[in-house]
């Protein structure tokens, strides 16, 4: 197997209490649209409750032109900007676009998607790359035609999802591939064969574990009875952990509106809309300031959105807990 087995993360990550507080995100989102072509059985948009909380939208040109010139105000680039959200992004026909504009503009440092790949065609896997996309995820949800349909109630043609990783791994350039699975749905057999089929088509490779990182969607009930739910990527789940997403992130939607984390599908923590104010003043706003310092006073419970999600404890990859006082001293203000 030619790829390393880990994940995707930069091996020279500084730990985020030193860095804060930060005048520029390190990590954004901007959903290119929160429509997708599968309805997994993990994912909100595989449990009806979900969906009719969502507003199903596909951002144009106009509103990312926007985005754009608002990153330009930031004292820095953002480090990781990610082109995806809710959905799938190859649907967006801009992608491509967006990419390349991000790329001339010369705001962010690394451009990354993740994909279910079965919207692959030979025109956007090179439209991507020679726009200069950095990194690209892959999720494999079966290892067959018959899979594919049990986990995703679609048809994808796995053949051809296949056939097209190859290819893209074939004119990747500089753009790093990782791809994964979640492995509590598959035997270990199983695992052991994803590995084997996709390992020389990636730089890195991960088996992640089935979690509750969706508020209001338990998916407790689509993995077998001998499987415990645990932290997506580790065995780590840290309870009343507080949620690091809001110091360093925030998402914008295929509408304009912004969340504070990657796990606000629904928009239930909306801190603004890029439509009727500047990202830079949002970041800096004293509602999401307030948020940050609540957060660390364990006063979740003052949101609705975040008194009932999971992220932090089993989805998330960096642990404040530690320095809960230092950073209330960071921000200036007391208990």
């Amino acid at each position: 197997m030619k790829a390393e087995f880990r994940q995707p993360y930069s091996k020279n990550r500084k730990p985020l209490q030193e860095l804060l507080p930060l005048d520029t995100p390190l990590t954004m989102y901007i959903d290119p649209t929160n429509i997708c072509n599968f309805a997994c059985k993990f994912c909100f948009n595989g449990d009806e409750s979900s969906l009719k909380k969502m507003n199903k939208t596909m951002m144009g040109m106009e509103l990312f032109e926007k985005i754009v010139n608002d990153l330009k105000k930031f004292p820095s680039k953002v480090k990781m900007l990610h082109l995806h959200g809710f959905g799938e992004p190859l649907l967006n026909k801009n992608l491509p676009k967006m990419i390349a504009l991000l790329k001339q503009e010369d705001v962010v440092e690394r451009i990354a998607i993740t994909t279910n790949g079965t919207a692959f065609t030979d025109e956007n896997m090179q439209a991507i790359i020679a726009a200069g996309l950095d990194q690209i995820h892959i999720s494999i949800y079966g290892l067959s035609q018959e899979q594919y349909v049990d986990f995703t109630d679609t048809k994808a043609n796995f053949s051809k999802l296949l056939e097209n990783i190859k290819q893209l791994y074939s004119i990747k350039q500089n753009c790093h591939i990782h791809i994964k699975i979640v492995g509590d749905y598959f035997s270990k057999e199983e695992q052991e064969l994803f590995l084997n089929i996709f390992g020389d088509y990636c730089d890195t490779i991960f088996i992640d574990n089935a979690a509750n990182i969706w508020p209001d969607v338990d998916i407790s009930d689509t993995v077998n009875e001998n499987v415990e739910l645990k932290h997506q990527y580790s065995e780590e789940v840290v309870a009343n952990k507080v949620c690091p997403q809001l110091f360093y992130q925030m998402l914008i939607h295929s509408d304009g509106g912004i969340s504070p984390c990657c796990a606000d599908f629904a928009q239930e923590a909306n801190i603004g809309n890029v439509n009727d104010a500047g990202l830079k003043d949002i970041w800096d706003s004293e509602y999401l300031n307030k948020m940050r310092i609540d957060h660390l006073n364990g006063r979740v419970q003052n949101y609705e959105a975040c008194k009932k999600c999971k992220y932090p404890a089993v989805g998330s990859s960096t642990n404040i807990n530690p320095y809960i006082g230092e950073l209330l001293s960071k921000y200036d203000i007391g208990n």
